[in-house]
């Protein structure tokens, strides 16, 4: 009866993570309704702040490859070493002579400077590809937050239908309580139409009644604490559901085919993979790239300074250690290893190749995907509607097996129609709480869980 939601439940629990037990407080009463429930989730769960972390790396790739063709590269080079001395005329070549017992400090410096000018694509395609690598990241985020409003939603709504099962479990209890003491009055009449043997089937029916009760009890508790531990909730603490909507009416639906272009347009998953298809194509073209040369503005500027030394004004001496120099000039760079140039070159293409395949298969998925959920939805209004139906002929045959009871005694038809009552109230509140997730099922394939989390 309640395996379905035990399973939900439990499997909730398992990927949730335990909260620490609290410090011996009194227990703090939290009440949520379900708006609260997802805006909670949507602030504490750890794989939306992962996904987050990893966008905030993917901006500092997108800065870097932003500022790699704005920003020149500049490298500062200084060294410091001991210098020897001078000796000879400074005047004339054939006298100077390093002296070794005249040691000093000297310093050179040296600042280098590479501007691309023209790189045939590679800068622009790189930042593309980050870029798009970024708009990818930022869909994940989305995507996970899908994820979590649909956990939040079958989980509260998961708790919501255990409740309400409870309910109709403790009111069949006051109509077993209410059947066997107006049994016992008739037995203490002497009445000939009732007898120990009406008693006996009340204890049977109530003993079904507790064990359902049981199960129901668990299930609220094991709701609780996987709906807590989603929620980053100290188990400590009084926490229970608010439920606005005292019930779900079947609403119209839209066509089919409205769903599935609005999964198409809106779903962060197809966002995501769209955008890997666009950075690997951008990548490609960075790989191509290398087939042509590297355009380039390289400068230099290096000056050195040993105090002790005096400075030599000869242009025929190089002094190495005195001097001042720099100049700019435009570089080619180019690679000729064509053969590993083609090889990377290839292995992007056939990445964005697989991705762009892909990209047509989830498509098609998709909207198998939606047309199984729609129809889902369709099948579960239509439960409903038709257990509605059924409970209120079942609430009839107990109101009349009930003035039957009345008249006559005889609890078998009063028995059967309790278990009847209570199966279709069962049965009832089992189609909307599977209606209710099959409509948050639907907004969850066409990437409107997160807007349509207050429903």
């Amino acid at each position: 009866m309640f395996r379905l939601l035990i399973h939900l439940l439990a499997t909730s629990l398992i990927a949730g993570s335990v909260i620490a037990q609290g410090s011996g407080q009194p227990a703090q009463a939290v009440r949520m309704t379900l708006e609260q429930c997802v805006d909670r989730a949507l602030m504490v769960s750890p794989d939306i702040e992962q996904a987050v972390l990893a966008v905030e790396g993917l901006e500092a790739r997108l800065s870097e490859a932003r500022f790699a063709g704005i920003m020149p590269q500049l490298q500062w080079t200084n060294i410091f070493g001991a210098a020897p001395g001078i000796k000879g005329d400074t005047e004339q070549i054939e006298t100077i002579r390093s002296d070794l017992s005249d040691l000093g400090v000297f310093s050179r410096t040296h600042i280098e400077l590479v501007q691309p000018l023209y790189t045939f694509g590679k800068l622009g395609n790189a930042r593309k590809a980050a870029g798009f690598g970024l708009e990818a990241g930022e869909a994940a985020v989305e995507s996970k937050k899908n994820d979590v409003v649909l956990q939040v939603k079958k989980l509260f709504y998961g708790l919501v239908l255990a409740r309400e099962l409870r309910e109709i479990i403790l009111e069949s209890e006051e109509k077993v309580r209410e059947a066997r003491q107006r049994v016992n009055e008739m037995i203490e009449e002497d009445s000939e139409d009732v007898g120990q043997n009406d008693l006996l089937k009340i204890d049977v029916f109530e003993f079904e009644v507790q064990q359902s009760r049981s199960r129901a009890e668990k299930s609220i508790e094991m709701g609780k604490a996987a709906l807590m531990a989603l929620l980053g909730i100290d188990r400590s603490s009084d926490f229970d559901i608010v439920d606005a909507a005292s019930g779900t009416d079947p609403a119209d639906l839209e066509g089919l085919h409205v769903y599935i272009e609005r999964a198409k347009s809106r779903r962060h998953d197809i966002r995501q993979l769209r955008a890997g298809v666009l950075a690997r194509r951008a990548l490609m073209k960075v790989a191509k790239s290398d087939f042509y040369p590297q355009i380039a503005l390289a400068g230099s500027l290096q000056w050195g300074i040993a105090p002790h030394r005096p400075e030599l004004d000869n242009p025929f001496l190089r002094d190495e250690f005195n001097f001042i120099r720099g100049g700019a000039v435009i570089t080619l760079r180019q690679n000729f290893n064509f053969g590993m140039t083609r090889a990377k070159y290839l292995a992007r293409k056939a990445e964005l190749e697989s991705l762009a395949s892909k990209e047509s298969q989830v498509l098609n998925a998709v909207e198998l995907q939606v047309e199984q959920t729609y129809r889902d939805v369709i099948e579960a209004r239509a439960n409903v509607v038709n257990s509605d139906r059924a409970l209120r002929s079942a609430r009839a045959w107990l109101t009349a097996a009930t003035l039957g009871f009345d008249v006559t005694g005889d609890s078998s038809e009063l028995l059967d129609a309790y278990t009847a009552h209570a199966k279709m109230q069962h049965a009832h509140r089992q189609s909307l709480f599977e209606y209710r997730v099959s409509l948050a099922e639907l907004d969850h394939v066409t990437g409107n869980g997160v807007f349509n989390a207050r429903r």
